[in-house]
């Protein structure tokens, strides 16, 4: 038996009702070892929902920094990842209560979370289990609140504009600094500066992936992603990743390449667009 487990993780589109809500549902599963498989996870502006057949659902904040968290051999997680400014409005919590940690769903759900988890553990394949748990997220739709368009609409500004000022985007969307930083720590987690940062990092894994080259250009993708030069790049991939450009960049993809965030117009982009 191997020492260290592998590890085979695979995201899926949500179901179109959440779709607005959702960037994707993923599974993770470990295989045989004798320790636990060390998953490093990397700031993404997002909050997720896990499900694991050991513990009860986990709800795990907006992080400002990178982490690693262990996952015993063996194991199948179930996960909800939602875009950035909209889990509030299915968690029912401020963003702001959730950055970098980690939230029993009992805690912001009460008895509904257990139930979750019996329903989710009753189902025999990961694909229905999977569907439990959006069934669960629409049912929750149906009665929840609204969502602050726009933050909404300044989160998609901000996927859209890596080197944007801030001052620019207050007058954009009409609101003061102060109310917009306020909304921001509600809906996100934290201000619109600090996702911006964490915005342009995952678009550099998103480029650097998608790199056809087997020896990235690091100054062409720092250019790219917005960053002011390298330097700088490679100072915001240490902080926020805890690794230099040359040992993150090869090995990690963007979390939210299935949004759409760096790819589409921000005037098409599912992100923006408000009945």
């Amino acid at each position: 038996m191997s020492k260290y487990p592998t590890s085979k993780y695979q995201e899926f589109a949500p179901a179109a009702p959440l779709a607005r809500f959702v960037v994707c549902t993923w599974t993770q599963q470990t295989g045989e070892g004798e320790q636990d498989y060390h998953q490093r996870v990397l700031p993404d502006g997002c909050t997720d929902v896990i499900w694991t057949e050991e513990t009860p659902p986990l709800v795990v904040g907006p992080a400002t920094r990178a982490f690693v968290a262990p996952v015993p051999p063996c194991s199948t997680l179930i996960g909800v990842r939602f875009r950035p400014g909209l889990a509030p409005v299915l968690l029912g919590a401020p963003a702001r209560l959730m950055r970098d940690r980690q939230v029993p769903l009992a805690d912001l759900w009460g008895p509904s979370a257990i139930r979750l988890s019996d329903q989710i553990a009753e189902r025999q394949t990961t694909r229905t289990r999977i569907r439990q748990f959006e069934s669960t997220l629409l049912d929750r739709l149906d009665r929840a609140g609204p969502a602050d368009n726009v933050i909404i609409r300044a989160v998609a500004w901000i996927a859209q504009k890596p080197c944007g000022r801030i001052s620019e985007l207050s007058r954009a969307i009409g609101i003061s600094s102060r109310q917009l930083h306020r909304r921001f720590h509600d809906a996100v987690g934290y201000s619109p500066k600090t996702l911006q940062r964490i915005l342009r990092f995952q678009r550099l894994l998103d480029l650097a992936h998608n790199e056809p080259s087997p020896r990235l250009d690091l100054a062409a993708l720092a250019f790219k992603a917005g960053y002011a030069d390298q330097a700088h790049m490679s100072r915001d991939v240490r902080e926020l990743s805890e690794g230099t450009p040359t040992s993150v960049l090869p090995n990690s993809e963007s979390t939210l390449a299935m949004a759409d965030f760096f790819k589409t117009a921000s005037t098409e982009s599912p992100m923006i667009h408000f009945d």
